[in-house]
């Protein structure tokens, strides 16, 4: 019995070895077998060197990459091998699948058939498509599948995000794709500034300066303005009509402000008289304007007749170029009263100016100041022709200008934005690649950044608000100039004047000389083109020419139930002859339909007129000037409206 109880307790121990086995030997077998799992990098990681507090980065692996680790998966860090060398990888820097990634194209890239040697261009893929790929990011090409087909393109033209963005900086823009259009545009005759018979052109006879000697010196005289209303329209002072003007003894670096009168009914140019400078030479000086203690030079602005009868003049004043005295020509807004007397029936005077001072020479940030284009080549500097201009009782000048740097200041990033190209995608990457292919034409094209600015003034025309250009040119030309801005039958039009050599797309003729105009519903915009492209007046008259034309100026009729504004301008430039000198070019009518102009060249008015009011003086039959109501087409009559000696 004893036996048989020792067997049986013998037998129980075995059979617990064998239990005992059966649940050891697996772990055992297991802990010899531990297969290794597959990861990939799905945040950037870096290869430590122990899992210790101390421990150090030994490399740095890039998503996608493959890692196979047989640590535990409990482990916060995992045993790995990378580029020949062992450590530990961060468990939450991996995954079990590769990581799809985003990429864009930064710039124009191909997709090729392999990533190995002899590989074939499959298609061009343009800047800023998006694009997946699971390739290794530290790769030298990426797999990707575009256009329907699965290829490589390089790493080294992608990016993580867009370059091509959309930024107006909240202004209304011109773009390089409707400065494209001009050059087929400007063929027809709607745009065409008359031609004029050179033989009848005259100098102004009253343009003269006393230079002390027996005989006084005529003068060139170039861009001028009319005295306007606070809407602009033309505005009666006594019975005259008022013009400053740019003027100067031909051949020298003289730029004074000028003013010239008519009495209203006389159109002819023998009626302007000269009443002479606006300013004496120390005027500057006697004012307390540290701005105005440097000025050397009148450019051009507006001028205003205010409330109580008063003029009010607009300029630019020009500070001398010194670099060695830390002066480089800044160009200032600056205002002044003109003071009027009438010594008899025929004639006006200028008795001295007063409340003479600076208005704003550039903040920086809406608009380029002079200290940001210092050292910059072939930067073209703008901050002048103060255009004065009233809406719902609040005071305003627009003006010329170049973007600051909250509204697209001369920067490489402003090649990719798509709000200064216009047109279609097309269209962009054709421009992009070219300019990105020509370093001259990518550095002009960045440098041009013109705008038409706008700040609001107080009572006493010192700075209320700077505010948001209402036009800016960046990318397309980088000076657009002398803007002219009126209410005409509900809606805003806005003209500025420019020469074919400012603008950066190709096409443009560097000789020609241009009006563009834009409308809108409000003073501020938004503005859309006039005539699809901005297009109003192209010239081509060879500079040299005694018909060469610039300056435009449109004048509001005193009759607002017509359609047509009168344009104005200079002709001849200034010091190519000994006696043709820059003069007041011959009037002409332009007629506004909405959204849409028609140069009425069969109505050429007399030089320097301001109006087609009827006039005993003037040779000009004003009775036959069409009103321009209907479709603006000229006439097909083939008769002509008008006798003046300065008709084609």
């Amino acid at each position: 019995m004893c036996g048989v109880k020792k067997l049986r307790n013998a037998l129980a121990m075995c059979l617990c070895l064998v239990v005992a086995f059966a649940i050891y030997a697996p772990t055992v077998q297991g802990k010899a077998k531990v297969k290794a799992r597959s990861y990939y990098v799905t945040k950037t990681a870096y290869l430590y060197n122990s899992k210790s507090k101390h421990k150090k980065r030994l490399k740095k692996i890039a998503v996608n990459n493959k890692l196979s680790t047989k640590s535990k998966k409990s482990y916060k860090m995992y045993q790995v091998k990378f580029n020949g060398k062992s450590g530990y990888v961060y468990k939450s820097k991996l995954g079990t699948k590769p990581k799809t990634v985003k990429k864009y194209t930064n710039r124009n890239s191909y997709l090729y058939s392999s990533n190995k040697a002899g590989k074939t261009r499959q298609l061009t893929i343009p800047i800023d498509k998006k694009l997946s790929t699971k390739s290794v990011q530290s790769a030298k090409m990426f797999k990707v599948s575009y256009g329907g087909k699965t290829g490589y393109v390089y790493a080294k033209n992608l990016g993580s995000s867009m370059v091509a963005y959309s930024n107006t900086y909240g202004a209304s823009q011109m773009t390089r794709y409707e400065a494209s259009q001009i050059p087929s545009q400007e063929t027809y005759s709607q745009f065409k500034v008359p031609t004029f018979d050179s033989n009848t052109i005259q100098n102004i006879p009253s343009a003269k300066k006393d230079s002390n000697s027996t005989a006084p010196a005529d003068l060139d005289v170039w861009d001028s303005w009319p005295l306007q209303n606070s809407d602009g329209s033309l505005a009666n002072y006594k019975g005259y009509h008022l013009v400053f003007a740019m003027a100067g003894l031909p051949n020298s670096s003289e730029n004074y402000i000028y003013m010239f009168y008519q009495k209203v009914g006389d159109n002819s140019l023998d009626s302007w008289k000269n009443a002479g400078r606006v300013f004496k030479d120390d005027d500057h000086l006697k004012v307390n304007d540290e701005i105005l203690k440097t000025q050397a030079e009148e450019w051009s602005g507006s001028a205003t007749m205010t409330a109580d009868g008063k003029v009010r003049l607009f300029y630019t004043d020009r500070q001398s170029w010194n670099p060695a005295n830390k002066l480089y020509g800044k160009q200032t807004l600056t205002t002044t009263q003109v003071n009027l007397s009438q010594p008899n029936a025929d004639t006006l005077k200028i008795d001295g100016v007063e409340d003479l001072k600076s208005i704003f020479d550039g903040d920086g940030a809406y608009y380029q100041n002079v200290a940001q284009s210092v050292g910059v080549d072939n930067d073209d500097h703008c901050l002048r022709d103060p255009h004065y201009i009233e809406d719902n009782g609040h005071k305003y000048l627009v003006f010329e200008a170049n973007t600051g740097t909250n509204t697209g200041y001369q920067e490489t990033r402003a090649l990719y934005n798509k709000a200064y190209y216009g047109g279609e995608d097309n269209y962009f990457n054709d421009e992009l690649k070219k300019l990105l292919s020509n370093n001259d034409s990518k550095n002009r094209a960045v440098l041009a950044n013109g705008a038409l600015g706008i700040i609001e003034l107080n009572d006493d025309y010192t700075v209320k608000k700077v505010m948001t250009p209402l036009i800016t040119s960046n990318l397309v030309s980088d000076e657009i100039e002398r803007p002219n801005v009126f209410k005409f039958h509900g809606k805003w039009y806005l003209f500025t004047v420019t020469r074919g050599n400012r603008f950066t797309v190709d096409g443009i003729d560097s000789g020609k000389t241009y009006m563009l105009g834009y409308v809108a519903d409000s003073l501020t915009g938004p503005y859309k083109p006039l005539n699809n492209t901005g297009l109003v007046l192209s010239s081509d008259e060879n500079g040299n020419s005694r018909t060469f034309t610039y300056s435009y100026f449109n004048i509001l009729p005193s009759d607002l139930t017509s359609n047509n504004v009168v344009v104005t301008s200079y002709m001849t430039t200034r010091g190519v002859s000994a006696t043709n000198h820059s003069t007041f070019a011959p009037s002409f009518l332009l007629t506004i339909n909405g959204d849409s102009t028609q140069v009425r060249s069969q109505d050429i008015l007399e030089q320097g007129q301001l109006t087609t009011d009827k006039s005993a003086s003037s040779t000009t039959k004003d009775s036959n000037i069409n009103d321009g109501s209907g479709n603006g087409n000229e006439s097909s009559s083939g008769s002509s409206t008008t006798t003046s000696k300065s008709s084609r």
